[in-house]
């Protein structure tokens, strides 16, 4: 028998990060969740408790802070238990909406890019360099992100936009450079569908088509994962396993 895989959940207070726990615990695989306040995230607790003994470590990463990034990094390299990481997951993020270009506020702008893209590039980093092989690393994107598939509908979402974008492109440097020193890490960028969680309930001026739940777009994102490899490096997938345009 297989041992489990080992993943690392970074965001999984709430919503799809929390969704990818539970999914992944459900299976009997061993996972590292990680939220900025561990005293704070009851619905994980809940489901660590629930899982067999030391399947589920919690821990606290804030990935506005390069401090906790590199305090969560040191903590992951000192583990006695763990010798590989099959996945990374780094879905950790915000939506302050609006956000609008010509009305948002040098923070508001700030706060975006910094959660969104230079966070989660950082943490992803930090974790390579703990030296601890690494499988994949899939980054929570959006098709908001893409440049070739301008959205101009999306009034309200330019800083997010804009940060969507961004980690794509570094994302996709990331796996270019890995690939030149040969690492066998998988980059994947994906994009969850129109997920109803928390972060999305905003009045908006259009209706959203395709709304789906968190275990629906999980599920898909779980199969696709799992299905790429070193050659799909530096690519853009949507929870159904279909390209998507940079």
């Amino acid at each position: 028998m297989a041992a489990p895989a080992i993943w690392i959940v970074v965001g999984a207070s709430r919503g799809i990060g929390l969704e990818w726990v539970r999914q992944l615990l459900a299976r009997g695989d061993h996972v590292l969740a990680t939220v900025r306040d561990v005293a704070k995230a009851s619905r994980l607790w809940t489901l660590a408790g629930s899982a067999a003994m030391g399947r589920c470590q919690l821990f606290e990463c804030d990935v506005a802070s390069e401090a906790s990034i590199n305090n969560f990094a040191r903590e992951v390299a000192a583990l006695r238990n763990i010798d590989r990481i099959d996945y990374v997951i780094l879905n950790a993020g915000i939506l302050q909406y609006p956000n609008r270009a010509t009305e948002l506020s040098f923070d508001n702008f700030s706060d975006h890019l910094r959660t969104n893209a230079v966070g989660p590039i950082i943490t992803a980093q930090r974790l390579l360099h703990t030296g601890i092989p690494i499988g994949s690393i899939a980054f929570m994107s959006s098709d908001s992100g893409s440049a070739t598939d301008f959205r101009d509908f999306e009034d309200g979402f330019a800083a997010y936009a804009a940060s969507k974008a961004a980690l794509n492109q570094m994302l996709r440097h990331m796996a270019s450079e890995l690939a030149r020193k040969r690492y066998i890490t998988t980059i994947l960028a994906m994009h969850p569908g129109e997920v109803a969680t928390d972060m999305a309930n905003v009045s908006l001026g259009w209706e959203v088509e395709g709304i789906i739940n968190a275990d629906e777009s999980v599920a898909g994102m779980l199969r696709v994962v799992e299905q790429k490899t070193i050659l799909d490096t530096g690519t853009f997938w949507t929870w159904e396993g279909n390209r998507h345009p940079w």
